[in-house]
């Protein structure tokens, strides 16, 4: 079982999950694939990542990952627009008793998670105490025993769980975060057992669990520690931890070079008046071009952030993906018959990725060009609620009207 926090949660500046880091857990989740994890706690660590898998079509998600979604649970991470749980708020799984004849026992396991960092846009957390007190009542209703897996750092927390909500059996929290409080001994609240896994794997924790002829359960932990000398590597796990970090540098290496050729070609064209076009279709000719008649709106623009969009890119190589420049940059898209083909992608946010291709206005220049009929609809393109939570039209516009 995984109590939480099994994937990278490492995000670029507006907060999405950058390539690298989404090219490794896709590997975790493919490993874990091949290892016998029955159930996994969705931290709000992993929330990001989970939360655009699920968000995927049936279509897209891998044979290996899909299975694994089945598995996932949390209990207090709801839609904000049901209030319904966004996966299973518990699972049960049969564990075949040692004693003959005996029934399997039943398992539920429940998932709980801390509030940091705050999930993504249409997602919310509920209390830890009023999330396990609903699916501990409907948990016992189908099950011999309540395991609660969490991923909260507060102990005061976890033991305000167990003092609050009766019928959990034991709490398994992955509360360990460096190796200054890699080992926490186990701890009773009233029947109620509380351990806590280890820092990096540096101790086997195991719980046993004995039921007695009157199907009461009592349980007993101990920890053993990893060393290498005595517990040798996993070839098939070695594998996967080398391919995945390969596959990880491989991306980083294919974002940086995508930026630098990017650059390269962009510099070349960025501020020639030269049409970017084809045929009969109007094309883009850069803002050096509306800089000859336009004095005042082009230094206007040359002192926004509009005029420096690019500049972010270049210290950031290792978050840059195509989608970047749908907004920090300027996209030549060109219309034919019903068609828009696109064309180059020039540096920044130059004046035709709001008024539109200049070529023909350049050669018979004349009122009515580039007209913005609806500015709300046009800004939030790229400004949206995820990038830029704090925007508002009316002050955007008066940093930049000409």
């Amino acid at each position: 079982m995984e109590t939480g926090y099994f994937t990278a949660d490492e995000r670029n500046t507006h907060g999405h999950l950058r390539p690298d880091v989404v090219t490794k857990n896709d590997w975790v989740l493919n490993a874990y694939s091949q290892f016998p994890i029955d159930v996994f706690n969705v931290s709000s660590h992993d929330l990001r990542y989970v939360a655009d898998l699920l968000s995927k079509s049936a279509s897209v998600r891998s044979r290996e990952t899909a299975p694994l979604l089945s598995r996932l649970v949390s209990a207090n991470t709801v839609a904000v627009s049901t209030g319904l749980p966004i996966v299973k708020p518990f699972i049960v799984r049969e564990v075949p008793s040692r004693q003959n004849g005996a029934k399997p026992i039943r398992v539920a396991f429940i998932g709980l998670t801390e509030t940091e960092p705050d999930p993504p846009r249409g997602l919310k957390f509920i209390d830890f105490v009023e999330a396990a007190r609903h699916s501990v009542s409907e948990a016992r209703k189908v099950s011999d025993l309540v395991i609660v897996l969490a991923k909260i750092k507060s102990q005061n927390e976890i033991t305000r769980i167990a003092r609050e909500t009766p019928g959990i059996d034991v709490i398994i929290n992955g509360n360990a975060g460096s190796l200054e409080d890699s080992f926490t001994p186990p701890v009773y609240v009233g029947p109620t057992i509380i351990v806590f896994t280890p820092f990096e794997t540096r101790m086997l924790g195991e719980l046993r669990v004995y039921r007695s002829a009157q199907g009461k359960f009592s349980t007993k932990q101990r920890f053993v520690a990893l060393d290498e000398m005595l517990v040798p590597e996993d070839p098939t796990a070695k594998r996967i931890v080398e391919a995945a970090a390969k596959a990880e540098s491989e991306t980083r290496i294919t974002s940086s070079k995508s930026l630098e050729s990017w650059l390269a070609s962009a510099r070349t064209r960025g501020g020639t008046a030269e049409p970017h076009g084809s045929g009969s279709s109007p094309a883009f000719v850069t803002s050096a071009a509306c800089s000859k008649c336009h004095v005042d709106q082009y230094l206007k623009w040359s002192n926004s952030a509009h005029a420096h969009a690019t500049d972010p890119l270049v210290s950031r190589p290792l978050e840059f993906d195509s989608s970047c420049l749908d907004c920090h940059a300027t996209q030549t898209q060109i219309a034919r018959g019903s068609n828009m083909l696109e064309g180059v992608r020039l540096p920044n946010v130059q004046c035709e990725q709001c008024h539109g291709p200049g070529s023909d206005h350049v050669a018979k220049p004349a009122k009515g060009y580039g007209r913005i009929t609806n500015m709300q609809s046009f800004c939030v393109s790229c400004h949206t609620v995820d990038i830029s939570p704090e925007f508002k039209l009316q002050t955007a516009w008066e940093k930049i009207k000409h």
